[in-house]
């Protein structure tokens, strides 16, 4: 694409480690992609913003921030597998937010390529109808493989052209198109029958192509080019339908055509609702839309995009260079973000930072500009406290009040951010971005005290720039812990960490969760004096299992205190805001690290009760949330916590004749359990395993399955579930990780 937007010189190749997107180390030794990546280039007079997603399943987080400010999306798909198990993720978190796609079924000229299946596995897995635009003009495959010579005549279908890649050009930069007539034969025929089945597909989706139809007396080639188009694009931006092109990105066929049905076929910035927006003291089922100004359906006033309005921003991804500092990449929703300019962060409390610099990114390289304008993506540099999900604003946005902006100036000037800024969200808030919790994890630790302090900057930098990622500390044993989403994952992890700090890396192992079996509770005074002040609060926590389907935790609270040294005052009709937050924190931090191992506990009920309240001064928030934390330390030793594991759902691919191999591999030593056996819509002649795993007997699974199989077995999983560890299991786990 870069090449034929006229961006670079020479075409990049992912095995020679050249591609422009791929710029890490890491991507470039192991030929795929690690980390998103931002491009600008131009194409037919529009500017287009290419971000280059992850397709592994441990960087589903990387896929999850881009979509996050997309406004449209191209999904690569094998012309020999279809649809994989994670390209259906991916599906998924497009669907999630409603964003358009194009299909680009890729490999065509690979042997068993079979474009018809895999556009039938579109319909099928993917859910969508597909709207087939361009054809090879060789309908019937030679020994089963598209030679270079059949790849280089294709049919389009909106059109009715031929497109011609020139043989004498190998880098498939000279394309000729040519307007097909009967005298053309077979491609002419080719031609017809794809304009056929793309027109009648329209048709039931579209009335306005009927219209267009029977105006032509039922001619499928007499529709015009423009209507045809124009019906595509209106299946395509309403998600009724998805565009397909086809082609062989390796013989350089196919790239073009695809960057037309982008332009031709994805909305622009304009064309898409705005997010949905909460202010700081709404709940998350109170959102509504940045701009109430919208009153018609038209795509084109759907939109509140304008440069004359406040500015909402919204930082989607943060990296760290080692020269200009953190980079927060952003997408401009309203008005415009100027260099030099002062940003409100209502994320973290209305905190005031100033954009210093703006940039425009082309992958690892990047260039100065002065604004980025509504509909945009850049880099702002000069944000220390801007974190992945935040929303920025505008110091004048309507949403911030006068105390909130005041406050924002006075946190500046002091250059600090305290912890209650980051809880209390002030102004407009545009929805975050949902991050899965890591199932794997392994310690980390410096060789020598004096890489330990390197060790802390290099983790903080990785915690800045991966949500995904998460570092704790072990009191008992004394080791760093690392987590992260996969074995993948956390390797790429232990590369960029060797690759600049001495450090020594721990067994894999994977994130257990702790849950109550029993009900405890635990009452807890708090009495210190905090820098010569005395801090008081007092409350009852009692805890007990909850729903065992679902892993999360459920908090009751009365919204009334008990005062105390006060006659006047019996009882408070409202629990404060600040105190009930801080309650809120304390019990979630305890929560956080369970008392058998450490691990955060799940399926629990936590009722908080008889909270005292001393007065102003010595009840402070922060005393509320230390007291709750040792209550809930209290009553969780009270209830014989259990450990649950993490059940991964494995999907396995395997030819026929080694399926005995695997499964007595999953029901043996793994101890999985075997939920489906069939035959794989993806590869003919395989058979698909569908299994529930323990995530700790998938711990070097790659290896095992390509022993098992020859090399011919692939799979993918995730985790769907946490059990119940048996007496013996719970035994073995706390004497591994105890070491008694």
């Amino acid at each position: 694409m870069l090449h034929y937007a006229g961006f670079t010189r020479k075409l990049g190749d992912v095995d020679s480690g050249s591609t422009v997107m791929d710029y890490l180390p890491a991507e470039r030794s192991r030929g795929i992609t690690i980390q998103s990546a931002a491009i600008t280039f131009g194409w037919r007079d529009a500017q287009v913003h290419l971000i280059d997603t992850p397709g592994h399943v441990d960087f589903t987080v990387e896929v999850e921030r881009a979509m996050r400010v997309l406004d449209g999306a191209v999904a690569i798909i094998d012309a020999v597998a279809g649809v994989q198990a994670q390209t259906l993720t991916v599906w998924r978190q497009t669907s999630a937010y409603g964003i358009p796609c194009i299909v680009f079924v890729n490999k065509m000229d690979r042997e068993g390529a079979d474009w018809q299946r895999a556009v039938k596995d579109v319909e099928q897995r993917l859910g969508t109808r597909a709207l087939v635009l361009v054809e090879p003009e060789i309908e019937k495959l030679a020994q089963g493989k598209y030679e270079p010579s059949e790849l280089r005549y294709w049919v389009d279908a909106v059109t009715m052209e031929r497109i011609e890649y020139d043989a004498s050009d190998k880098t498939g930069a000279t394309v000729r198109r040519q307007l097909l007539t009967p005298e053309d034969g077979r491609a002419y025929e080719v031609a017809g029958r794809a304009r056929e089945k793309l027109v009648e597909t329209l048709a039931e989706l579209d009335a306005e192509i009927v219209d267009e139809f029977l105006a032509v007396d039922g001619d499928h080639v007499r529709v015009s080019t423009r209507a045809v188009r124009a019906a595509v694009r209106r299946a395509t931006l309403s998600n009724m339908a998805c565009p397909v092109v086809l082609g062989a990105a390796f013989r350089n066929v196919g790239v073009q055509p695809l960057l037309d049905a982008v332009i031709d076929y994805l909305p622009s910035p304009t064309e898409r609702p705005q997010p949905k927006a909460i202010s700081g003291s709404q709940k998350l089922n109170e959102s509504r839309e940045i701009s109430d100004s919208r009153k018609t359906k038209s795509p084109a006033s759907r939109n509140a995009l304008t440069n004359d309005d406040k500015l909402v921003a919204f930082a989607f991804k943060v990296t760290v260079d080692a020269q200009r500092g953190p980079m927060v990449f952003v997408r401009v929703y309203s008005g415009s973000l100027d260099a030099r300019m002062t940003l409100v962060n209502g994320t973290r409390g209305g905190i005031r930072e100033r954009a210093s610099k703006l940039l425009q990114m082309y992958a690892d390289s990047s260039e100065e500009i002065r604004t980025i304008r509504a509909g945009h993506i850049g880099v702002v540099l000069g944000l220390k406290h801007t974190r992945t999900g935040d929303t920025l604003l505008h110091p004048d946005h309507t949403s911030l009040d006068d105390a909130t902006v005041v406050a924002g100036r006075e946190r500046s000037a002091m250059h600090m951010l305290t912890e209650e800024d980051v809880r209390e969200p002030v102004g407009l808030q545009l929805h975050g971005i949902n991050v899965p919790p890591p199932v794997f994890m392994c310690a980390v630790e410096a060789d020598s005290p004096k890489d330990e302090n390197p060790l802390a900057q290099a983790l903080a930098s990785l915690l800045l720039e991966d949500p995904s990622l998460s570092v704790s500390f072990d009191a008992e044993t004394g080791q760093t812990v690392l987590r992260g989403m996969g074995e993948l994952h956390l390797e790429i992890v232990r590369d960029r960490l060797r690759a600049s700090v001495n450090v020594t890396f721990g067994t894999m192992r994977v994130s257990f969760r702790e849950a109550p079996s029993c009900t405890g509770s635990a009452r807890f005074d708090y009495d210190k004096d905090i820098a010569g002040r005395p801090s008081r609060a007092g409350l009852r926590v009692e805890i007990e299992p909850h729903d065992r389907n679902a892993n999360n935790v459920f908090v009751e609270m009365p919204d009334e205190l008990v005062a105390v040294n006060n006659p006047a005052m019996v009882a408070f009709p409202w629990l404060h805001t600040s105190i009930r937050r801080s309650i809120w924190d304390g019990v979630h931090n305890a929560l956080l690290r369970g008392t058998l191992l450490g691990f955060a506990v799940v399926r629990a009920k936590v009722r908080v009760s008889d909270i005292v309240y001393y007065g102003h001064y010595p009840s402070t928030p922060a005393a509320y949330r230390a007291c709750a934390a040792q209550a809930v330390f209290q009553a969780l030793a009270q209830c014989s916590p259990q450990l649950l594991e993490p059940l991964a759902r494995a999907v396995i691919q395997c030819p026929a004749n080694h399926v005995g191999a695997v499964l007595s591999d999953i029901n043996g030593s793994r101890m999985g359990r075997v939920l489906s056996l069939d035959d794989s819509d993806d590869v003919r002649g395989a058979k698909r395993i569908v299994a529930q795993v323990p995530l700790s007997a998938m711990i070097g699974y790659s290896s095992a399955l390509r022993s098992l199989t020859a090399g011919s077995g692939t799979f993918s999983m995730h985790v769907e579930d946490y059990g119940p560890t048996t007496k013996q299991q719970r035994d073995q786990i706390l004497k591994d990780s105890l070491g008694y």
